[in-house]
Order: structure tokens, then sequence, then C-alpha cells
């Protein structure tokens, strides 16, 4: 797969992982992007113009949805370059030990390529609109925009970038600590401890025998 900007060993090294591993997991948020909001994070290697809501992209969108078509296939198909220079590792979440079910979960940053925009194409979203940062906390505060901890986050570290520019000049330059929250119960509400001892609310009823 033709591949442009920071290679997998620069990813590997700020996900702490090996380099194949670094690769499926840059792919894979490209993959997700496409799938779940129709932006593409590429461009074609000749320089042309990329539409992916065209008819043409949109059958190998649905086809990396049922896996009928692997990402590699579908740029090779279509003359495009995986642009990974649009994108920046962000965090690394690992599932409270409490959890019955723990996921080990990286966070990524990305602009969207000139001339594209997200589509409400999403199969696993009830949701897709554009918010500000600043008003998705503040729902979240009046309890109309449910949130869970890595998401409430992320989103209290974007808050203060103006632009995207901005945001992806903020990304972490060293390797990624992981966040291995706990589970606490304070005035008898549940909270994520986060390893500076902040809390962080939950929205739901976590550890064993929770909702999800």
């Amino acid at each position: 797969m033709s591949w442009t900007g920071p290679v997998p060993a620069q990813w590997a090294a700020s996900f702490h992982c090996a380099e194949p591993l670094a690769r499926e997991l840059v792919c894979a948020a490209v993959r997700e992007t496409f799938e779940e909001s129709g932006v593409l994070l590429a461009s074609a290697i000749d320089g042309s113009s990329l539409d992916p809501s065209s008819v043409d992209w949109e059958a190998d969108r649905l086809a990396l949805l049922s896996r009928e078509r692997s990402l590699s296939e579908v740029f090779a198909a279509h003359g495009v370059t995986l642009r990974a220079d649009l994108l920046r590792p962000w965090a690394h979440w690992i599932t409270p030990e409490a959890e019955p079910r723990r996921y080990d979960t990286k966070f990524f940053t990305a602009a969207v390529p000139a001339g594209q925009e997200p589509r409400n194409v999403s199969g696993e979203a009830d949701e897709a609109a554009w918010v500000r940062v600043v008003d998705a906390l503040a729902e979240n505060e009046q309890g109309t925009r449910m949130m869970l901890p890595p998401t409430l986050v992320t989103l209290t570290d974007l808050v203060g970038h103006a632009t995207v520019a901005d945001v992806l000049e903020a990304a972490p330059k060293q390797p990624l600590t992981p966040v291995v929250p706990r589970l606490v119960v304070r005035d008898g509400r549940e909270y994520v401890e986060m390893p500076d001892g902040s809390l962080v609310k939950t929205p739901i009823r976590l550890g064993p025998g929770g909702s999800r």
C-alpha cells in the first residue's frame, strides 16, 4: 500500500508496539474513519482530486464494511496513497482492571482532507453532526449528551485549541503513556480516577454487573 507521512517505525515508537502492529493501527484508523464517516484520509498518487462520496468510492466503502475487500485492495484499485501525515497519535487508554471486559485503545486526531465533508453513513452511531468541543462539553454537563470518560477527557484536552493546526501541533511528541484509570465511588457516585488523582464522572454503571 502506498504510504505518505510518518513511517510505521515512528508510530511504533509513539505507541510502544512493534512496527507491523503500528502499521495495522494506522490502517485501521483510516479504514474505520472512512467506513463510519465517509472521510478518506488519503489522496490520489497522481495528484488528481479525490471524491470519496462518488458512486465508485461508496461501493468500495460498503465492500470494506462487509469485508469483501481490504483497504490495500481498494487503495490499489483507485491509485491512492494513505495519508499518515494527516493523523497524529493522541492518547492510549486501557480499561480499568475491575472491568470484566478490557480494551487497549489508541486514540488519534486527524485533519479532514481539503474538499471532503463527513457524511451520515455510520451504521453504529445514532447521531452524526458537527458539534463544537465547547458545546459538546456543555451538553455533557447539562446531562443532554452522554460521554464515556475517554471521550470526555479527550474533548477536555481539545477545548483549549482554536484550530485543527493547533491540535495537530499539540499532539504528544514523546511515546504515549497508557492511561489506566481506577473505578472509585465518592459520596455514592461512581467515577473513574485518573492516574493524577483527578476524578471523571461516568454516565453508566461500571465494573462487574455494570451496563455497557
